[in-house]
């Protein structure tokens, strides 16, 4: 019984030590977890990430070089496959921002709704119900990306989200190889002043119409700095910023393939086509999926706009219009575009946010710009002196066919404007040109123009008129004529409407304080601006600044003929 009893006591002290000696290496085990736990946390704290990406598992690999280069920008990138469905994608992005909450980007990769692609290469967005415009024909529910960025269901964002639309590596290969190539070209950067705008006709009755294109005019008089070169295409046969309509398209297409800083479309549009040109007896298209493959921009890619309906309908089986342009292989380098039915009440307040935001702003990426202009939009109480949003308030009172309804449209618009390509672009803004002249001056006198520059380069210094003047006041169209000589007239006065410059003078420039003159020449008057641009000579990405003022040409008895109404002279070291 003893020897027995002995034997069990020995057993159990055997089996005792190995529980000791696995516990304690269970226990160092632990321990070192929470070491490396700690470590990683501490490193985190160090250097936390700021930029979520979730990608569809088949384009991961090829999206190294983006997350190289945004890497060396200073983005910490946290990089994780998308789920299957929307509402899991949805509760993944809260828990991982919830633990990692120095996060402020969401950066989608994959195309949303193209059911003939495998599933790796797709991350679907998400739909919300519609609460007003599916009573002007839309459907029950909208596709967003917004509830993805909307972290407490209120409809604000708190991330500054986009999509990176992309079926396959070599689409996504191209998109990123354009977004790099805009932020890094050595190339001239004078398309960064440029903004060209393309107009449908609104179609809601000639009173409606009518206010809606005065009050379009005032707001890219006003909001867009004279510094700015702007272009109107406007498809009303009775407009002198219509082209010949038989050319609307091409010459849409033109101004998106020259190079601008925003390409901005305000419309009808659907999902893979937008507005018609209607003259009596004929239509022609403004821009359509066949003809969207003509654009072709090789510098100077644009950030396209669309205040239209559908134009972003991301969720459609086939590529919607924005998606076809993301993939052109010139197309834009990122597009704010809405998926459903867009009204003109939201949409107004959010183009003039947005144009605040980054004329006025300092926001760094496009991704922060929407974001911030959404929120405005959504939030923002007109002040007595702010007359352009007191102006639009008063319209959608006046006009809307569901006034009460209101805070509604700006929410639901929240989820209807979506960014598809990169959040994390960085806008392009220009430095500031300090710039003195007189105030007023004369027609055949000389104007002296100084200013300082923060960096030697080639200075260019125009006389242009104002953009609600004309050098040369077109007639008046009150018939419709369809013959060739008609519509070419049509052309010469579209171009003879953009010809706004007077007078030009290049010239180099060193660094600090400068001084030049121009001569006004002779028939040139009224409310005009001298603006000016020095381009920095750097065989890296060049700098680049802007100064404008305005000036009265007023003509006096003794002007002494200098020159025809317009002079040019040339760079001169």
């Amino acid at each position: 019984m003893c020897r027995l009893l002995l034997g069990k006591l020995a057993v159990n002290a055997q089996t005792l030590t190995r529980c000791l000696i696995h516990g304690c290496f269970a226990l160092l085990l632990l321990l070192l977890v929470m070491s490396a736990d700690a470590q990683t946390a501490d490193a985190q704290t160090v250097q936390p990430y700021d930029t979520l990406v979730v990608a569809a598992p088949q384009l991961t690999p090829a999206l190294q070089d983006w997350v190289d280069y945004r890497t060396g920008q200073g983005h910490r990138l946290l990089v994780v496959h998308s789920r299957r469905f929307a509402a899991e994608n949805r509760i993944f992005i809260q828990r991982i921002v919830a633990r990692h909450q120095q996060i402020e980007n969401l950066v989608l990769v994959g195309d949303a709704a193209d059911w003939t692609l495998p599933q790796e290469s797709l991350l679907p967005t998400t739909h919300v119900m519609a609460e007003v415009n599916f009573m002007f024909g839309s459907e029950p529910e909208i596709a967003t990306d917004n509830t993805y960025a909307d972290l407490n269901g209120d409809a604000l964002p708190e991330l500054n989200v986009g999509r990176i639309i992309a079926t396959d590596a070599q689409e996504l290969k191209a998109y990123v190889d354009r977004v790099i190539e805009y932020e890094t070209s050595s190339a001239d950067p004078s398309w960064r002043r440029r903004v060209n705008l393309v107009a449908g006709l609104g179609g809601f009755g000639t009173v409606t119409d009518g206010l809606i294109e005065s009050t379009a005019k005032q707001i890219i008089t006003d909001k867009i700095p004279a510094s700015y070169d702007t272009s109107v295409t406007y498809a009303s046969w009775q407009s002198p910023y219509c082209p010949d309509p038989r050319l609307f398209s091409q010459t849409s297409i033109q101004r998106f393939n020259e190079g601008c800083l925003f390409w901005i479309y305000v419309g009808h549009g659907d999902r893979r086509r937008l507005d018609k040109v209607r003259v009596p007896e004929q239509r022609f298209d403004i821009l359509d999926h066949q003809s969207a493959v003509a654009l072709n921009c090789q510098f100077g890619s644009p950030i396209a706009i669309f205040l239209s309906c559908y134009a972003g309908a991301l969720d459609s089986s086939r590529d919607c219009l924005a998606e076809q342009m993301l993939k052109q292989a010139g197309g834009p380098v990122a597009v704010i575009c809405g998926s459903r039915v867009t009204m003109p009440y939201a949409m107004s307040l959010l183009s003039i946010e947005m144009a605040d935001e980054f004329f006025e702003g300092r926001c760094i990426t496009i991704g922060q710009l929407l974001r911030k202009s959404k929120m405005a939009m959504a939030l923002r109480q007109p002040g007595a002196d702010d007359k352009y949003r007191r102006l639009i308030e008063s319209m959608g009172r006046s006009l809307s066919p569901l006034p009460k309804r209101l805070d509604a449209e700006k929410r639901e618009h929240l989820h209807l404007v979506n960014l598809l390509g990169d959040p994390l672009l960085r806008v392009q803004r220009p430095e500031q040109l300090a710039l003195l002249c007189d105030a007023q001056s004369h027609p055949g006198h000389r104007m002296v123009v100084s200013g300082t520059s923060a960096f030697a380069g080639e200075l260019t210094i125009e006389l242009v008129y104002q953009r609600d003047r004309f050098r040369k006041r077109p007639k008046r169209r009150r018939r419709f004529d369809s013959d060739d000589e008609k519509m070419a007239d049509y052309q010469r006065t579209y171009l003879q409407a953009h010809d706004q410059v007077c007078v030009t003078k290049g010239l180099f420039i060193a660094a600090g304080p400068f001084e030049t003159s121009i001569e006004i020449p002779v028939g040139v008057k009224g409310d005009c601006d001298l603006r000016a641009m020095v381009i920095e000579k750097s065989n890296q990405r060049p700098r680049f600044a802007l100064g404008s003022r305005s000036v009265k040409i007023v003509k006096t008895t003794d002007s002494a003929p200098v020159r025809t109404a317009r002079q040019t002279e040339s760079f001169k070291p």
